[in-house]
């Protein structure tokens, strides 16, 4: 069935035109296009791609001595240098 399925996909003939020149009921050929169409799925899992994290460290070092490590939040490295 699935190779009648290929045939009415090149024909370019409607599916009740396709049925009716192979003796064919529509609802049979349409549960077959549903069938071929889950056996050439993809199933399983998609690749996920992430977008790369800065990981340069930033340090900051008060006049009297203390020294802080910031990572990449803008935010607080900004509200730290503002504290001084």
């Amino acid at each position: 069935m699935l190779s009648l399925v290929d045939q009415w996909r090149r024909s370019g003939q409607t599916r009740k035109d396709f049925c009716l020149s192979h003796g064919l009921k529509v609802c049979t050929l349409g549960y077959w296009i549903i069938r071929s169409d889950e056996q050439n799925s993809d199933p399983g899992f998609k690749e996920v791609l992430l977008a790369p994290q800065p990981s340069g460290r930033i340090e900051i070092v008060y006049p009297n001595g203390v020294k802080i490590n910031a990572g990449g939040d803008l935010n607080m490295i900004s509200r730290l240098i503002h504290l001084y």
